[in-house]
């Protein structure tokens, strides 16, 4: 009897670390089967497309354009085309012709006005790649062309008259050019560019309280009475 009572507890015992060998094998066992989790998933890239489907970081937007030129009255900008650092934006308004508005971006300055018309060559931009608003072939552009007629006789300037160096900081004039002297009447000042390739135009600034300065137009031959002008001004023809 007492060799009886003492087998049980052994036989006990064995089974007791029988059952917890086979749970430690498990434990590993298990883990190991269970899938992985926190795998990173493939970073996904985004191009960047403009307001006028052309790739480019920077393509500033219509609305931003036309806080730094004046556009004729119930004229706004349409679609917004870059490349590289130009912008062209195309006029829409009942007198809208087929011409662009063009800027150019340069560190520290951000976007400026450089021309208006059609026809540019895409070389004299430093571009060797294909814009909407300059041809790229060897065919021969006329740039910023201008059908008006000269201006007159200059006559008053107006006490409030900006400064050449004021009126060069709100565009960018081709290579080679700057502005003559500036003549103003009331709240338009026009500036003569002069140069290698300068025309017989000018360029017209329009002053309102509260925005200052900006560009109106480039050109010659505007009326007066469309600027609002009952007296006469070297930029424009009176009746």
């Amino acid at each position: 009897m007492s060799a009886r009572r003492l087998l049980l507890p052994a036989v006990t015992v064995l089974f007791a670390l029988t059952a917890c060998g086979a749970t430690e094998e498990s434990g590993p066992g298990s883990t190991a089967s269970a899938p992985a989790s926190g795998t990173p998933s493939p970073t996904s890239t985004v191009n960047i497309t403009t307001a006028g489907d052309v790739k480019s970081a920077d393509c500033p937007s219509a609305s931003t354009l036309q806080k730094l030129v004046e556009l004729p009255a119930g004229m706004t900008f349409g679609k917004v085309e870059c490349v590289k650092d130009w912008a062209g934006a195309a006029p829409q308004g009942p007198k809208a012709g087929d011409g662009v508005y063009l800027f150019h971006y340069t560190a520290g300055t951000g976007w400026k006005y450089y021309g208006e018309g059609s026809g540019y060559d895409c070389k004299d931009l430093g571009l060797t790649v294909p814009a909407p608003f300059c041809i790229s072939d060897s065919a021969p552009a006329t740039k910023k062309p201008t059908t008006k007629p000269a201006a007159t006789k200059p006559v008053t300037t107006s006490p409030s008259c900006p400064s050449v160096n004021m009126l060069e900081s709100l565009v960018e004039l081709p290579k080679g050019m700057t502005f003559g002297k500036v003549e103003c009447v009331k709240d338009w000042a026009g500036a003569a560019p002069q140069g290698p390739k300068a025309g017989d135009g000018v360029y017209l600034f329009h002053h309102t309280a509260g925005t200052g300065w900006k560009y109106y137009g480039e050109g010659s031959g505007y009326d007066c009475k469309d600027l609002g002008l009952t007296v006469p001004a070297p930029f424009c023809i009176s009746d």
